[in-house]
């Protein structure tokens, strides 16, 4: 009888680790909750997407945000368009059991309406760079893929120390981040794309501006002193003498695993 009850204590243990792994905290601190490993996943983000590839677990997509560089793997998955209202009956159609979503990047409307439907939401919404790594873990707990989730969090990691390894000594440089170029847009202290920055020893010259994304004017982008410009526009033109144009990928202000290709590329020019 003794090996019988050791055996009922050794199975609740394991069925409770079980049960555990499919129970997660988002970004947002709330609890996500699955019966099961996520197999038909929709995302709403161009980031939430490239978490899941990340994860290796691509054929698991049965929708994702519209957007215009994924891989070739994912031509034939439907594109769900987030810039305006979601295509709610087709998300439906898809029969997702999670959707990854963008705690301030997609509409409130549409976050209230899928939780109310009661479709499992994991809410992602980075603020510093171990914020990425954290839900590539939390996402492989719910795709029932835990170890791929910690050595994708291990390789975001490793890869994002070494990116700009050969610029520790490199002097500071003044820079300013252009989101759009007119009206300007960019970036202010609360943006984390600033940790980003820092990585490459760039310091935003907005950063004394306490939000996230900033419209300025014409005449406080003059007046403030710095050495860069990075921007995705090919046309781009110094505004003064002194100042370097230096376009950047796409990667770099796209909060997920990816943005460890722009940084790099950012860091190979300067």
């Amino acid at each position: 009888m003794r090996w019988i009850a050791l055996w009922l204590a050794f199975s609740t243990a394991i069925w409770s680790l079980a049960a555990a792994a499919t129970e997660v905290h988002d970004a947002t601190g709330r609890v996500v909750s699955l019966d099961q490993p996520a197999r038909r996943i929709v995302t709403l983000s161009p980031h939430a997407t490239e978490l899941v590839l990340a994860l290796g677990a691509g054929d698991r997509l049965v929708a994702v945000a519209d957007f215009f560089d994924y891989p070739p793997q994912l031509q034939a998955v439907p594109r769900l368009s987030t810039l305006g209202g979601l295509d709610r009956e087709r998300l439906l159609l898809e029969r997702p059991d999670l959707v990854i979503g963008w705690a301030s990047g997609n509409r409130p409307g549409d976050l209230r309406w899928l939780t109310d439907s009661g479709i499992p939401l994991y809410l992602s919404e980075p603020q510093h760079l171990e914020e990425i790594a954290k839900d590539l873990e939390r996402l492989g707990r719910l795709l029932g893929m835990a170890e791929h989730g910690l050595r994708a969090a291990t390789r975001f990691r490793r890869r994002l120390d070494l990116a700009c390894a050969d610029r520790v000594q490199a002097p500071w440089q003044s820079v300013y981040y252009e989101i759009w170029p007119k009206p300007p847009m960019t970036i202010g202290g609360h943006h984390w794309l600033n940790e980003v920055l820092s990585r490459a020893h760039l310091k935003n010259t907005f950063s004394d501006l306490p939000r996230g994304v900033v419209t300025i004017t014409p005449e406080a982008l003059l007046a403030r002193p710095y050495e860069l410009i990075l921007t995705s526009r090919r046309d781009a033109r110094p505004p003064r003498p002194g100042v370097q144009v230096i376009r950047i990928d796409a990667t770099l202000g796209r909060p997920g695993p990816r943005l460890v290709e722009g940084l790099e590329a950012l860091c190979r020019q300067l």
